[in-house]
């Protein structure tokens, strides 16, 4: 009996031993940059694992930031936290914008921070597609990373610290990836995502970019499994709406300041939509945008008006030319691929936004619109007329992406939106 007593104890010292060991480990390399404090550089380069959404979590609550930038992929890549049109008291900021995420994880990484530091200066990016009601919830998003519930209730995290960083084999997964890592970075230390590209590699951008405005349909406008697309179920209602009113009344009642935009993608993602028929849903989306924001700014009249611009549509960045077939190689000078902008156009952006002025640096005159129930039907009747003359100049353009776009949907099942209930349950 005693020798079995003896043995439990030398047993479990020496696991505990060893998981001492494992959380000593991922406490010194610290895969999500949480641990060990340093002066903050905001554009120095950093590995930061794959786990972003764990990742840039934890790293609000070390950093406490008092600017944000929420979004997408998009956002994550091109909007720099640290343009000078931001008020120059509000320090630090950081990007927190995520591949893929839709309304909702927006909502909650945003009471996240809201409960952390209540950022006072806040940049959202808005996507189309994220707002179809089919749109996943990322596979690595993760209620617990959230100091808060969805209904606002503090939660204790002291726990959730201790497995989820130290002792967690994805924790000792991405101590590994950091320890061998030889790149020069993943993202900045402000939360932007740094391009990888690949100079030595000859790129042919014309049919990366054909390839990506026809992959578009089936992965991310109407997601696997389902390849569905619905902006409204049978009561024309979107949880999504709700999710950014949420936002919004919440940034209100915290005195925050708040420009929302929706991001330029090139226009050939909007080409698609039109050859898929669903372009007046795409106008509708921005009318339901504008009734979110002007309802919250009409509610909370005595603070200042939290603006709405449109950056998408037909404009003289979004229309930038494919390269042809003849300079197929050639990049773009504005996006990455499609969906994702550099930083260059990035900065354009919040020149517009904040009305910064930089010498030698000039917007173009019909990049960035604040749009408004009074003038978006003028807008949307500008778009028109641009689209046409977007069809007429480059015709060989649109003959073969409605040619890839057809042979594309050809595998998509209809789906009526006015059976959604069912369908989704």
């Amino acid at each position: 009996m005693k020798n079995y007593i003896k043995f439990l104890i030398i047993f479990f010292l020496s696991v505990s031993q060893v998981f001492l060991l494992i959380a000593a480990i991922n406490w010194w390399v610290d895969p999500y940059g949480i641990f060990h404090t340093e002066k903050h550089n905001p554009q120095k380069p950093i590995w930061m694992s794959k786990q972003l959404r764990l990742a840039k979590a934890y790293k609000l609550k070390a950093l406490k930031p008092k600017g944000i930038v929420m979004g997408t992929s998009s956002s994550q890549l091109g909007i720099d936290p640290d343009h000078p049109g931001w008020d120059e008291n509000t320090q630090p900021r950081y990007n927190i914008g995520l591949p893929g995420a839709n309304p909702y994880e927006t909502l909650r990484y945003f009471q996240h921070s809201q409960e952390i530091s209540q950022p006072k200066q806040i940049l959202i990016g808005l996507n189309y597609v994220v707002f179809n009601l089919f749109f996943p919830l990322s596979d690595d998003f993760n209620e617990s990373h959230m100091v808060v519930s969805s209904e606002g209730t503090l939660k204790n995290h002291s726990h959730d610290n201790l497995s989820l960083t130290l002792l967690s084999l994805s924790a000792t997964k991405a101590s590994q990836k950091k320890l061998f890592y030889r790149g020069n970075g993943t993202h900045f230390l402000n939360g932007r995502a740094i391009p990888q590209e690949n100079a030595s590699e000859s790129r042919n951008s014309r049919l990366a970019l054909m390839n990506a405005a026809t992959k578009f349909v089936p992965m991310l406008l109407m997601p696997p499994p389902g390849h569905r697309f619905c902006l409204y179920d049978e009561t024309e209602s979107n949880y999504n709406f709700l999710y950014l009113r949420k936002i919004l009344k919440l940034a209100k009642e915290n005195r925050s300041d708040v420009r929302l935009f929706i991001q330029p993608t090139h226009v050939y993602l909007l080409e698609v939509l039109r050859i898929l028929g669903m372009e007046k849903g795409y106008e509708k989306w921005q009318k339901e945008l504008i009734n979110v924001v002007e309802d919250i700014n009409s509610k909370y009249s005595e603070s200042r008006p939290f603006p709405l611009w449109n950056f998408g549509g037909y404009n003289s960045v979004t229309m930038t030319e494919v390269p042809p077939s003849e300079a197929a190689n050639r990049s773009m000078l504005w996006y990455w691929d499609l969906g994702h902008y550099n930083k260059m156009l990035g900065d354009l952006i919040q020149d517009r936004i904040f009305n910064f002025h930089q010498p030698g640096r000039l917007v173009p005159e019909d990049f960035g619109t604040r749009i408004n129930s009074i003038n978006i039907d003028l807008h949307h009747n500008t778009q028109k007329i641009k689209q046409r003359q977007y069809m007429k100049t480059y015709p060989n353009d649109i003959k073969e992406l409605t040619e890839r776009v057809n042979a594309s949907k050809k595998n998509i099942r209809p789906f009526n939106c006015n059976q959604l209930a069912t369908a989704i349950q």
